[in-house]
């Protein structure tokens, strides 16, 4: 099953009483975008509360009978304070326009009529560019899709190796972007994506690459390779998504790569009917899940009642107070006596000297990754002599 992951569409929340309009601009800019409607301020205002998170640009009209456009991108403004705001007018006289700046914070004022062209274009530029007032514009979406979509987007590997004597036993591929990376952090540009659709793209683009990679990757992590990819879930909330994952899956285990997933915790989605519904499919297909930074938020504890994790990660800020903080010393040997009673297994990331990776030892963490080991490196520059512990599993 091939899902259609690269055609990316940015989604736009379009709000005006004309039903004509809100058709024509669906027909004409579909193909484009992800063009929501709503008839109703009111309605789109408690829409936009639930759905911020993929939301990449809205446009209002002026004129509206429950509100005007001015006062609703003012309210869209506290809801979603980073998405770019477009008010559409069919008198832009300067009165309206200095009010829909102070006001509504918005980013262009277009006239009415306004032809698709001109609208698509006011729209490209928004959804790339900062906001002319209130908090700056983040990395966008559509940022993250060009990336993927030219080739701005690479995969580095970083290996697991067991506790008890370094050997490797697998590991981790992340992202990364050579161009992005200039004017954002890594952390900025995945928190961006992850309850987007454009998430959807980078995991299979993720996929895509490890398959390409696949013989330079297996030799090097044992037989079969197991190797741990993060997975928004937002992405598992999505059947279709899981469907395609498990393609994937099959797939390269056609290879001798065993994936596993690893899923943050800190998303509310975690917690959420389609999610577990989608992770228990997911394990009664034999696909290993993991729960990602464990010790960072407020689902830690309450996911390992779940029983379709098979292990946790401990978050590398954990990890590294471990051998200061005395608390946070307590809670990860606290975390593997609890996760190994429940049957799963522990792996610590962020391990960069030998004398915090002797202290995991003594606390019974099955396997480990960080500098310590190895950086993050390029498929075809991954040597195993740059590893301590060169033997594999």
């Amino acid at each position: 099953m091939e899902l259609a992951a690269h055609n990316f569409r940015p989604t736009i929340l379009m709000v005006d009483d004309d039903e004509m309009l809100l058709s024509s601009v669906r027909r004409t800019l579909g193909g484009n975008f992800n063009i929501v409607t709503n008839s109703s301020a009111v309605a789109a205002l408690a829409w936009l509360s639930k759905n911020q998170g993929m939301v990449d640009a809205v446009i209002a009209d002026l004129m509206m009978p429950e509100m005007d456009g001015i006062e609703f991108l003012q309210q869209a403004f506290s809801v979603a304070p980073s998405v770019p705001r477009m008010l559409l007018s069919g008198n832009v006289s300067s009165v309206s326009l200095r009010d829909a700046i102070n006001r509504g914070m918005v980013s262009r004022v277009l006239a009415k009529p306004v032809s698709p062209a001109v609208l698509r274009e006011a729209l490209n530029e928004s959804i790339s560019s900062p906001l002319p007032c209130g908090p700056q514009r983040r990395v966008s979406s559509l940022q993250v899709a060009e990336a993927v979509e030219k080739d701005g987007h690479q995969i580095v590997v970083q290996p697991r190796v067991s506790a008890k004597d370094f050997s490797i036993v697998g590991g981790e591929v992340l992202s990364r972007f050579d161009d992005l990376q200039h004017r954002f952090t890594l952390d900025e540009i995945i928190s961006a994506s992850e309850d987007h659709p454009v998430i959807n793209q980078l995991t299979s683009n993720v996929l895509r690459l490890l398959e390409k990679a696949a013989h330079e990757v297996q030799p090097k992590l044992g037989m079969p390779a197991r190797i741990s990819v993060n997975c928004s879930p937002y992405s598992l909330a999505n059947m279709d998504f899981v469907q395609f994952l498990m393609q994937r899956v099959i797939d390269l285990r056609r290879v001798n790569i065993e994936l596993e997933f690893e899923i943050t915790e800190h998303n509310a989605k975690v917690l959420s009917e389609p999610f577990i519904r989608n992770a228990r499919f997911l394990k009664e297909q034999g696909v290993q899940l993991l729960i990602d930074d464990f010790g960072t938020g407020n689902n830690s504890i309450q996911l390992l009642r779940y029983n379709f994790y098979t292990g946790i990660k401990l978050d590398r800020g954990l990890v590294s107070r471990m051998m200061t903080e005395t608390i946070d010393d307590s809670f990860v040997e606290w975390t593997i006596q609890i996760a190994h009673k429940l049957g799963l297994s522990v792996i610590a990331e962020g391990v960069e000297n030998l004398k915090v990776a002797k202290r995991l030892q003594k606390y019974g963490v099955d396997e480990m990754q960080g500098y310590y080991f190895c950086r993050p490196t390029a498929p075809c520059d991954l040597a195993m002599n740059d590893i301590v512990g060169v033997t594999t599993s």
